[in-house]
């Protein structure tokens, strides 16, 4: 059985498909949500104006709502979850609607961010918990909103430039926060035997049905109620995507780019081009001999790409039997593909110890090539170049890692897939980590190469007015 008889020739999806963003592991413990009202675009500075969307989660009295927690996002980035991008903040409203008095201390939001591994508190890492008092009762009484008064803060009122007494009493009739909270870039969490601290960014939302773990943020809501009373809880979940970019690419692959011109190989740009170590691959050729095939694997620099793009290819083949040439530059005997590794640990002590890490390996689709005209090196040995493209599904989750978790992406080379020509290797030939970003590089943006008739299964799907990286579009 060839190689690619024993891999899948559709991509994974990389992502739920309950939401491409990911629903955090504790949504389904959440109150249901409802779609509220699309609010009028809301001018941001530095940025063009996006509709709002608003998120509602609820807690009710007998069938009534009397608090409510409202999350608003930009519609376009936000289908069926609030979603934020790196450097918006989480932006929201808490409303009481409170027909009799009520006793409450205090209103508190957190956002909180998570990497679950299990539904035990061991099994939960915060990497993220900022709380915000919108108000307690040491702040005196808050107003009650109505059509000219839309917050109940005191802030900027003539009862908080001075010291207002204590509030005592209960609440009654309607009140509203508003709030907005900005998440940090980076955090700093102790790791190893030794709890060194290490640096972290952010991840993004991640949430499969198979991983073994995931990545959820909320915005949550806690109403104190004292000694005697339970305090109550409301929780809703958002997605948060990171703005990573690649750096630029080199001059001459730049200029290809804005002109729409053939892009250049590893011989004309060396400085664009990565290369792999050489092998030598042992091919049975016609159960009558064994040869050897010199084996260089190229990718483009840097090797950070775009998902919804692509990453272009270079593969150079030597040997001094014309027929293996032949059969082993076939477009369809060249068998490369993305490979995925979820790794996880979560004993802290070994977290440097990447033995006691637990993979998660999937791979993705087929890269696609077609001969190329790149002219060798004055050479002995004869030598042939094919160029490729691997396309990158838009909604592939990007490389990350926080603390025991990690997703990691590398482009892996398995052996060739040819009727008459036999590769004596069982594993992968090249296996070469890469990073998936969000983001494109400053300057022009990458271009499909592949010939008419060579593109892949899983077309790249062309970005949106908004450039963002949904499942259907790119960061720009």
């Amino acid at each position: 059985m060839s190689a690619a008889d024993t891999l899948p020739t559709l991509p994974p999806t990389y992502s739920s498909d309950l939401d491409i963003l990911g629903i955090p592991a504790f949504a389904s413990d959440l109150p249901a949500y409802s779609l509220g009202r699309t609010s009028a675009p809301v001018a941001r500075s530095g940025a063009r104006s996006l509709e709002k969307k608003e998120f509602h989660h609820e807690l009710k009295k007998k069938g009534t709502p009397f608090a409510t927690l409202t999350i608003v996002s930009e519609a376009p980035y936000s289908k069926t979850l609030p979603t934020f991008l790196e450097g918006m903040p989480i932006v929201g409203k808490v409303r009481l609607s409170l027909d009799k008095p009520e006793l409450i201390q205090s209103v508190i939001v957190s956002v909180i961010g998570q990497v679950i591994t299990g539904a035990n508190q061991g099994e939960q890492l915060t990497f993220i918990n900022i709380l915000r008092t919108l108000w307690s009762q040491t702040e005196g009484e808050p107003r009650n909103t109505n059509p000219d008064n839309e917050d109940s803060s005191l802030a900027g009122t003539p009862e908080a430039t001075g010291s207002s007494p204590k509030y005592t009493g209960k609440l009654q009739g309607e009140y509203t926060w508003h709030f907005s909270i900005p998440l940090p870039k980076e955090v700093v969490l102790p790791l190893g035997s030794r709890n060194e601290p290490q640096v972290f960014t952010p991840p993004a939302t991640f949430n499969e049905r198979h991983a073994r773990a995931s990545v959820a943020y909320e915005v949550s809501l806690k109403l104190t109620r004292g000694k005697l009373r339970p305090d109550q809880k409301l929780a809703g979940p958002f997605g948060y995507i990171p703005i990573t970019r690649p750096p630029p690419f080199s001059i001459l692959r730049q200029i290809a780019y804005q002109e729409g011109t053939a892009v250049l190989g590893p011989i004309i740009d060396p400085d664009g081009w990565f290369s792999t170590d050489p092998i030598n691959v042992q091919v049975k050729m016609f159960n009558t001999r064994t040869i050897k095939v010199g084996c260089t694997l190229f990718l483009a620099k840097p090797l950070s790409y775009t998902r919804g793009s692509l990453i272009p290819l270079s593969l150079r083949l030597e040997s001094s039997d014309q027929q293996a040439l032949d059969l082993l530059s076939a477009s369809k005997a060249i068998v490369l593909r993305l490979r995925r590794r979820i790794k996880n640990n979560w004993e802290s002590e070994h977290a440097l110890d990447p033995l006691s890490w637990k993979d998660t390996v999937e791979d993705s689709q087929l890269a696609v090539w077609w001969p190329s005209a790149e002219k060798p090196d004055a050479s002995s040995i004869p030598t042939r170049f094919v160029n490729g493209e691997l396309h990158l599904r838009s909604d592939v989750k990007p490389s990350s890692a926080m603390a025991n978790f990690r997703i990691e992406y590398s482009v892996v080379l398995f052996p060739f897939d040819s009727a008459g020509a036999v590769i004596l290797h069982a594993d992968p030939l090249i296996h070469q980590q890469v990073d998936i970003v969000t983001a494109f590089a400053p300057g022009p943006r990458p271009r499909m190469s592949a010939p008419p008739g060579y593109e892949s299964d899983s077309a790249i799907t062309a970005p949106s007015t908004f450039n963002i990286s949904l499942g259907s579009a790119f960061v720009g």
